[in-house]
C-alpha cells in the first residue's frame, strides 16, 4: 500500500499566491424543481470555471508571470444562498438563483515546493477570518512585516489584495537608530522601550516625535492603497479614480481598519488618524485560526463540496508532468 503523504500547509506572501473570496451567482433553468446532489455538482463546476476564467489574467498580472505559469491549487465553498437566503444545506430546496461563496487560490508554479502542499495567500485568509470574527461585512485589513506592508479589502462581493508599500518594523528601528546615532540592536531596544511605555514621560515624548515621522509613511501608504478600491471623495482636488476591473466598495464612510504586525505603541490605538479626508482609528487585529479554516470548519455539506471542488480544479488545471 502506498504511503500517504503528509500534507504541508504553506502560507505564502502576496507576491507568490493569490487567494480571493468572491461570490458567484448561477441561474437555474428549472427553479421549481428541488436541488439535487447532481445539481450542486454541476452548479459548483460552473462557478469554479466562471471564477477562474475571470481571475486568471488579473492574477497573472499581479504575480508578474504568464498564465501558463499559474497553478489553481485550491477551491472551497464558504457559503451558499438560494434566492438570497443563506442555507446550510441547499439540497432539497427550490429556487431560481444559487449564489456560491468561494475561496480560490492560484499560485505561481515556481513557488509550490511539493505536490501535497496546501498553499494560500496568508494575508487574504487572515483578512477574511478577521472580518468574520468582528462581525463586519466590510473592513480594511493591514499586515505589516519587517519592511513591507500589505493591504486587503473585505467587501460583501469580494475579499482580496488591494496594494502594498515599503514600510515596516525595520523603518521604525532605523529612525531610532539614526536619531540616537546607535547600532541596530540598540535602536531596536529603544523602540521596544517606547512601544512598551517603559521610560520617563520626557523620554517618551522624544520617542513619540521620532515614531510619528516614520508612522506617517504608514498612514499615507494605506491611503494610497485603498483610494482605488473604495469610492470616496478622498481628495477633492482630483477626479474619482478610474475603475480597473477590481472590486470597488462604494461607502459613505471608511470601514474599520484592522492592523496586524509588530508591536506598536498604545498611542496608535488611542489616537485618530486621517486617511485622505476621513478620520479613523486603527484596531489591533485578533488572532485567527488558519488551521481550522484549512480543515474546512464543521459544516459536513461544505466539506463534501470542497472535496468535489478539489477534484474539479484538477480538470481545470491538468498536471502537465
Amino acid at each position: 500500500m502506498a504511503e500517504k503523504k503528509e500534507r504541508v500547509i504553506t502560507p505564502l506572501d502576496s507576491k507568490s499566491a493569490v487567494t480571493v473570496f468572491k461570490s458567484i451567482s448561477i441561474t437555474r433553468s428549472n427553479p421549481r424543481e428541488k436541488i439535487t446532489s447532481t445539481d450542486l455538482e454541476n452548479l459548483l463546476a460552473q462557478a469554479l470555471w466562471k471564477s477562474f476564467d475571470q481571475l486568471r489574467s488579473e492574477v497573472a498580472m499581479r504575480l508578474r508571470v504568464e498564465e501558463v505559469d499559474l497553478l489553481l491549487t485550491d477551491a472551497r465553498v464558504t457559503g451558499i444562498k438560494v434566492d438570497g437566503h443563506q442555507v446550510p444545506d441547499p439540497e432539497g430546496s427550490m429556487g431560481r438563483e444559487i449564489e456560491l461563496d468561494l475561496c480560490i487560490t492560484v499560485v505561481r508554479r515556481d513557488k509550490l515546493s511539493t505536490d501535497n502542499a496546501i498553499a494560500f495567500e496568508e494575508g487574504s485568509v487572515r483578512a477574511h477570518l478577521t472580518a468574520a470574527m468582528s462581525g463586519n461585512g466590510e473592513i480594511i485589513y493591514v499586515d505589516s512585516g519587517n519592511n513591507l506592508t500589505t493591504v486587503f479589502l473585505v467587501a460583501p462581493e469580494r475579499t482580496s489584495y488591494v496594494g502594498e508599500f515599503e514600510w515596516g518594523k525595520d523603518d521604525v528601528v532605523n529612525a531610532f537608530t539614526s536619531n540616537f546615532v546607535v547600532g541596530t540592536e540598540m535602536g531596536n531596544a529603544l523602540y521596544l522601550r517606547y512601544a512598551e511605555d517603559n521610560a520617563s514621560p520626557r523620554i517618551i515624548k522624544k520617542f513619540e516625535d521620532i515614531f510619528r515621522d516614520s508612522f506617517g509613511t504608514f498612514v499615507n501608504g494605506i491611503t494610497m492603497a485603498v483610494r482605488d478600491s473604495i469610492e470616496l471623495n478622498m481628495n477633492k482636488t482630483k477626479p474619482k479614480p478610474k475603475h480597473t476591473g477590481k472590486s470597488v466598495l462604494k461607502v459613505k464612510a471608511l470601514p474599520p481598519v484592522y492592523v496586524r504586525g509588530f508591536m506598536l505603541p498604545k498611542s496608535v490605538w488611542n489616537k485618530s488618524f486621517m486617511l485622505g479626508d476621513r478620520k479613523i482609528k486603527f484596531i489591533p487585529a485578533p488572532e485567527v485560526d488558519l488551521i481550522k479554516f484549512i480543515d474546512g470548519g464543521e459544516n459536513k455539506v461544505y466539506k463534501e463540496l470542497n472535496q468535489l471542488a478539489k477534484r474539479r480544479i484538477k480538470w481545470l488545471m491538468p498536471n502537465d508532468e
